[in-house]
């Protein structure tokens, strides 16, 4: 089957998207599939065209001309999309005219997506739209351009897949069609690229680990304040591996809660950095605002560790029959008591957190790409 991924953003940037997407990719094409990728090219720097682990990946600048660009004195920018928006169009047409794909997949409804509409229009090729987050929980944020586009590829799409079966109810209250033809396909995670866990380590020193884009619906902020509630008498450190607009708010943060010496920033590590720290945490924390799905709640279950988080988005899917306590988002005093109670659990049972990997088997990797295998399969012949 010739499918075409169309991803708003791909590696070498890093991030759940990039992650899930290469994944996929990969693995089609090692079941016999013809798979290629279409996405935006950003940074510029990147090359326009080259293999990415074996995968053809072509890059456009997927740039629409707005009056909202001039409207904030981006005059640079209303041009250069005046000129890349017909030229990007004339060689997606080309992509698509000579390579025929069987089934296009448009993850998240990003810059491409206006592209892909009209592409669909001129082609009729089979499209699925898959929805992965911010796409869908963004939209309160979003112009009535950027509003539109959602609602009409949604409408346009055979079939819509959601990563969890809050963001897919998202979607249905946007466009009610999706009722009919949506579905939930779980992310998935390799666990063979996670060792198995590691026994329980005596130490005088209770380690926390948190690992995200440090952004205010991660919730970090929150975390803080629950760190300075924390009895003095207990000796804890947090382990913050990420990076992004907030860190210096953080940063500053912990200086006014007296945390400082209590938290360590590591910023970006790469992922086998990341699993490395998560063997030798005690407990792994998610105090998101807004989650649609989680991606590293599997990783941290891959690892053996036992999870506290808060009751939003795709977290309580995820997290069901885990070793895991979830507590209200922004609620400083529940996170506290969720520590300390963790904790506790803890010192009962050194244990306690290894079953989460065999929990984390049910979104194994190869359970996804069969579901969009699936899912494409269905879609053949459809326009």
């Amino acid at each position: 089957m010739k499918i075409l991924l169309v991803v708003s953003s791909y590696l070498p940037n890093l991030g759940g998207l990039q992650s899930v997407t290469s994944a996929l990719a990969q693995e089609l094409a090692k079941q016999g599939h013809d798979v290629r990728v279409l996405t935006q090219r950003y940074p510029r720097a990147l090359p326009a065209r080259e293999m990415v682990n074996d995968i053809p990946v072509e890059r456009l600048l997927f740039l629409v001309p707005r009056l909202e660009a001039l409207r904030a004195g981006r005059v640079d920018l209303f041009f250069a999309a005046l000129f890349y928006f017909p030229v990007s169009l004339a060689r997606m047409t080309w992509l698509l005219w000579r390579w025929k794909p069987e089934v296009v997949n448009l993850h998240f409804v990003g810059a491409p997506a206006i592209f892909v509409l009209l592409a669909a229009r001129l082609f009729g090729f089979p499209l699925v739209v898959s929805l992965h987050g911010d796409d869908v929980e963004g939209l309160p944020h979003r112009d009535s351009f950027q509003r539109r586009v959602l609602i009409r590829i949604l409408r346009r799409a055979v079939r819509v897949t959601a990563c969890s079966g809050y963001l897919l109810k998202k979607a249905c209250e946007i466009e009610p069609l999706c009722q009919t033809k949506g579905t939930v396909i779980y992310n998935g995670i390799d666990l063979d690229r996670i060792a198995d866990p590691v026994a329980p380590v005596r130490r005088n020193v209770f380690v926390l680990m948190a690992c995200a884009r440090l952004v205010p619906k991660k919730g970090f902020d929150v975390l803080l304040a629950a760190l300075a509630q924390l009895p003095k008498s207990r000796a804890f450190t947090l382990h913050l591996i990420g990076d992004g607009p907030e860190r210096c708010a953080l940063e500053s943060a912990t200086q006014r809660l007296g945390v400082t010496e209590a938290v360590k920033f590591f910023g970006w590590l790469e992922r086998t950095a990341i699993v490395r720290e998560m063997q030798t945490c005690d407990l792994f924390l998610i105090p998101s605002r807004q989650e649609p799905f989680g991606m590293v709640a599997l990783e941290a279950m891959a690892a053996g560790k036992p999870i506290l988080a808060t009751c939003v988005g795709g977290l309580p899917e995820v997290l069901a029959d885990a070793d895991a306590l979830l507590v209200p988002p922004e609620d400083v005093n529940a996170l506290a008591r969720g520590i300390q109670e963790m904790q506790a659990r803890l010192a009962a049972d050194p244990s306690f957190g290894a079953r989460n990997r065999a929990v984390a088997a049910r979104f194994s990797l190869s359970r996804m790409v069969e579901a969009y295998a699936r899912v494409y399969t269905e879609c053949l012949g459809q326009p």
